[in-house]
């Protein structure tokens, strides 16, 4: 029996359990990508890119079948309830078939095959800090995401059709103009936050912090949070991410400083959200739109919310301190007030990653303007680490001087996912008006925090987001829940609450 209490139509039936095959070769494919970023020897990337390549074509027949189509057209023709499980399921399955159908089989396999390569390339190139190891393939990463805008077609320009793999809905002119209206007072809180942050030192913190206290006190912050580390685990990696593998299997990873635990530790914090949200999708649903996360900017959200207005507050250290000192000897001469002055310090930073919530934005927009100029062919890949050092001296007046702190220092382009920065800063707008709307609903939430309780502030997440999968449109979901349209409002307010 359906969610609208009625029988699906057959043919439905027949896509549920065609994508729920699907879902085997996804989550195994999942796992040895998983894999190649934390485990696999050096000599087995080569046929890792095979096997990739093998999964990704795999899948993609199997969804593009003729019959699917015929599936899907007969349960359009039979009137699926509006408003029902079925009925959102539908509407995504039509939406992924006309696009998935007007890319080649071979075009899926030729891009996972160039991705699989380019991921341990880039590694490398990062930790040497040499663009030219990385520059073959990140070309080939970029000719291949041109041709991938060219065959699905776009309304205004070629980076429209990557930014909707990402964020279904949102448009880069949509998306230009949010980012043009927020620099400007980015910039003006980023250089206020800067000028208040002049007291406090950048080495606050430093210090020696073993990696295995490390690993235990992020172990003990994601559990207390609500992170199921009986269907989860943490890992370490050259960038940190969050792998939603399967039911019962969600994978988070982070990296380690020696001389500073807040690197591992924002990073365990932003990825443990992202792992909320995968443990929270339903699981009776898994394998179709509404046992999956609806979009990448919600994603973001919910691991934006989790490090940042939650994990950066005064309070939070105020409660934590204790046991960060336990586990830390370099903080026993600290106090809860240095680490939540650390926390709240501004100042331009190179890391995307380890930048403070006043300059972060900036980042994002940085990546945005540098990948539509790429793939809109105003922007050739050897000329990159020129570009991007000349734009960051515009945005945050600071000289690069080695690639791995510039152009090199992400991840994302080795993965071929041009057109996903943007949700970033959707996710930040996301993450504000979200939780702005659970302390007004639950007006116990703040005071719950500071004692360390979460349960609250997670239920509320369950409700609102994590239970509907990809029910509702990205926007959709976020009006439902705050009872008003995505916009900059709520975090432009916290971002001068915090800092100005």
């Amino acid at each position: 029996m359906g969610q609208g209490g009625r029988m699906p139509h057959p043919s439905y039936d027949k896509i549920v359990e065609r994508c729920r095959e699907i879902a085997l070769y996804q989550s195994t494919a999942s796992l040895l990508r998983w894999d190649q970023e934390t485990f696999l020897p050096r000599r087995g990337q080569a046929y890792r890119a095979e096997q990739c390549a093998f999964f990704g074509g795999k899948v993609h027949r199997l969804f593009v079948a003729e019959e699917v189509g015929g599936w899907i057209a007969d349960c359009e023709d039979a009137g699926l309830e509006p408003g029902g499980v079925e009925a959102a399921n539908l509407r995504d399955w039509r939406w992924s078939y006309d696009r998935s159908t007007k890319l080649p089989a071979e075009f899926v396999e030729e891009a996972e095959r160039a991705r699989a390569l380019a991921m341990p390339a880039w590694a490398e190139a990062r930790a040497k800090s040499e663009f030219g190891l990385f520059r073959p393939h990140l070309e080939k990463v970029v000719e291949i995401n041109r041709r991938k805008a060219e065959l699905l077609g776009y309304g205004e320009e070629p980076y429209d059709a990557l930014l909707e793999s990402y964020e279904r809905g949102a448009t880069t002119a949509g998306v230009a103009e949010l980012f043009g209206r927020l620099k400007p007072q980015l910039v003006e809180i980023g250089q206020a936050a800067a000028r208040r942050s002049e007291a406090v030192p950048g080495d606050l913190l430093h210090g020696d912090y073993p990696e295995g206290a490390q690993r235990a006190f992020n172990r003990e912050v994601a559990e207390a949070i609500g992170f199921d580390f009986e269907g989860g685990r943490i890992d370490t990696t050259a960038h940190p991410f969050c792998s939603g593998l399967a039911p019962g299997d969600t994978r988070l990873t982070t990296r380690y400083e020696s001389g500073d635990f807040s690197s591992s530790f924002y990073g365990v914090l932003h990825e443990a959200g992202h792992g909320l949200y995968e443990q929270g999708l339903p699981e009776e649903h898994y394998g179709t739109p509404a046992g999956s996360s609806v979009s990448l900017g919600i994603h973001e959200s919910q691991s934006r919310l989790w490090e940042n207005h939650v994990g950066r507050q005064a309070a939070f250290w105020e409660h934590w301190f204790p046991r960060a000192a336990h586990h830390f000897d370099a903080l026993r001469d600290r106090s809860a007030d240095d680490l939540a002055a650390a926390a709240a310090r501004s100042q331009p930073s190179f890391i995307r990653v380890e930048a403070d919530e006043a300059t972060y934005d900036l980042h994002v927009i940085l990546r945005f303007e540098i990948e539509r100029a790429l793939i809109g062919g105003e922007l050739e890949v050897a000329d990159l680490p020129a570009y991007w050092n000349t734009k960051f001296r515009e945005f945050f007046g600071l000289e690069v001087k080695r690639d791995a702190e510039g152009c090199l220092q992400d991840i994302h382009w080795s993965m071929g996912a041009l057109g996903y920065f943007p949700t970033y800063t959707l996710g930040n707008l996301g993450a504000a008006q979200l939780f702005a709307t659970a302390c007004c609903e639950r007006p116990e939430i703040p005071a719950e925090l500071a004692s360390g309780q979460y349960a609250t502030l997670l239920g509320w997440l369950r409700e609102k987001v994590h239970r509907h999968g990809s029910q509702m449109l990205p926007q959709d979901l976020i009006e439902a829940a705050t009872g008003a349209p995505l916009s900059a409002d709520a975090h432009l307010e916290h971002l001068r609450g915090r800092y100005l």
